[in-house]
């Protein structure tokens, strides 16, 4: 027992020390690239608003501030009348021509980032460039600190489970050649076990009361087993309603999850968009951009408070009657800026669809998850994800058992590898995927799966190897 404890503990550390250092490796790294693209537009709006191009020492001041105050290492102001280089730009620095979109995305632990600066009928590249590697140290020693913690924490369990597991496995060992030696006929031996273990004592007790008992009657005997076989059944039954029970607990508990991790996210995006908003004039060409990002991370913020009232309670969601074709286009607009210019999107609807009677903001949950299901279906290639909604009526023989009736039909398709029918079985299965490590979390279906449950909607799969998948959503109409 205490080898099964320390292996399972052994596995349990690598899980939770690539999963904890792969959280805190992104949130250092987004809240690098966040603080570096807040500094640098603010830099943008010092040189297009204020008088600094007049001057050439007051913009080389400017571009020395990247350097001596904001962890810069490389400042340059170009454009087809001027370029000004900080005089503080590191040795032998250059700007790499392309700038970077990820942290450590071109290997060289120099973060560029290019801003264009419009002053009247001119426009300039102001060029900065950041050094990552601090960012990089703070990362690698977070992660030694985890893994010492980690390793105290197995180190001291492995020892803790040795400890109860001699404590627990002598007595038992004594119990066990009583026990033999009962089976064997001694009925005149007793059972004396001298133990801590109060659940081992009790079971002495209760075979030497078994022993009398066998001495005594054997109808006795009989009675009893006819009694532990009524016990059985009830056993049985309370363990359907445990793992009933424990299924329920499972969803509630990814659900909040997801939700707390959400929030961890978000909290830093609000905060420093209400910032960076506060600080741009009325008349700058940027306070829309920044509107746009602070009303998609409200909207999610709102979306993750309604999956965590769905995880406890659906009955405080607001149901309504909801058009499938309004929430697809608004799915589509967070899904668009998600994938490469190599994957098509089309959407074909009817034109008379009925509404379904749902969350307006889960079912464009689920339709976001779907199509970035299919999106990762296809691994970067070349290919295309379809959107179809429709009116269907549905006779005796429907399929997957669904029963007869009239639905509005979401169905999901993608041009991607497929699936086989071991996959298709297990793929609403929380944390199950089939991708590498670090590339899925295997939560997205599992959702969608709860999402379509909470609304009394179907989901059918079919797939086949080579020739992409299709996930088709049955709502019940609103009627």
């Amino acid at each position: 027992m205490a080898s099964l404890v320390v292996v399972g503990y052994a596995g349990l550390f690598a899980i939770l020390y690539a999963s904890l250092g792969a959280v805190v490796q992104h949130s250092h790294e987004a809240l690098f690239v966040e603080k570096v693209r807040t500094f640098s537009r603010l830099m943008t709006d010092q040189l297009e608003v204020g008088g600094v191009l007049e001057s050439s020492k007051a913009t080389t001041d400017l571009l020395d501030t990247v350097i001596l105050n904001a962890d810069g290492v490389y400042a340059e102001l170009a454009g087809p009348a001027m370029n000004v280089r900080s005089e503080f730009n590191r040795a032998g620095l250059a700007f790499r021509g392309e700038q970077d979109f990820a942290f450590g995305q071109h290997g060289d632990d120099i973060y560029f980032i290019v801003m264009p600066v419009v002053r009247g009928d001119t426009t300039l590249q102001l060029r900065l460039g950041f050094d990552e590697r601090p960012t990089s140290a703070t990362i690698a020693k977070a992660k030694r600190r985890m893994f010492w913690i980690l390793s105290a924490y197995l180190g001291l369990s492995a020892l803790a489970a040795i400890s109860v597991g001699v404590a627990i496995a002598r007595p038992v060992r004594r119990l066990q050649g009583a026990a033999r030696a009962i089976a064997d006929g001694a009925y005149r031996q007793g059972l004396q076990l001298r133990t801590p273990v109060r659940e081992l004592h009790a079971l002495a007790l209760d075979l030497d009361r078994m022993r009398n008992e066998l001495v005594g009657a054997n109808e006795r005997l009989r009675a009893e087993i006819q009694e532990k076989d009524q016990l059985e059944l009830r056993r049985a039954g309370l363990e359907r309603q445990l793992q009933h029970r424990e299924r329920i607990e499972t969803v509630g508990t990814l659900a909040g999850g997801i939700a707390h991790e959400f929030n961890n996210i978000l909290v830093p995006i609000i905060l420093l968009s209400e910032l960076v908003l506060k600080r741009l004039p009325q008349t700058s060409e940027s306070r829309q951009d920044v509107s746009s990002v602070l009303e998609a991370a409200r909207r999610a913020r709102d979306l993750v408070k309604q999956i965590l009232a769905f995880s406890h309670d659906i009955s405080g969601l607001v149901m309504e009657p909801v058009d499938l074709r309004e929430a697809v286009d608004e799915a589509m607009k967070l899904f668009r800026p998600l994938i490469l210019p190599n994957c098509q999107v089309v959407i074909r609807s009817e034109a008379q669809c009925p509404p379904v009677q749902a969350s307006r903001s889960l079912v464009v949950q689920l339709v976001v998850n779907l199509c970035k299901n299919a999106y990762q279906a296809l691994a970067g290639a070349p290919g295309t994800v379809t959107v179809d909604i429709r009116d269907l009526r549905l006779d005796d023989a429907a399929p997957g058992g669904v029963p007869p009736g009239r639905y509005a039909e979401l169905a999901v398709s993608d041009t991607g590898a497929g699936m086989d029918p071991a996959t298709i079985a297990r793929i609403f299965e929380p944390f199950y995927t089939t991708r590498s490590v670090g590339e899925g979390t295997g939560l997205g279906l599992s959702v969608v799966h709860g999402i379509a449950e909470s609304f009394g909607a179907r989901i059918l799969v079919s797939s086949e190897r080579g020739k992409g998948s299709t996930f088709r959503v049955l709502f019940p109409t609103a009627q």
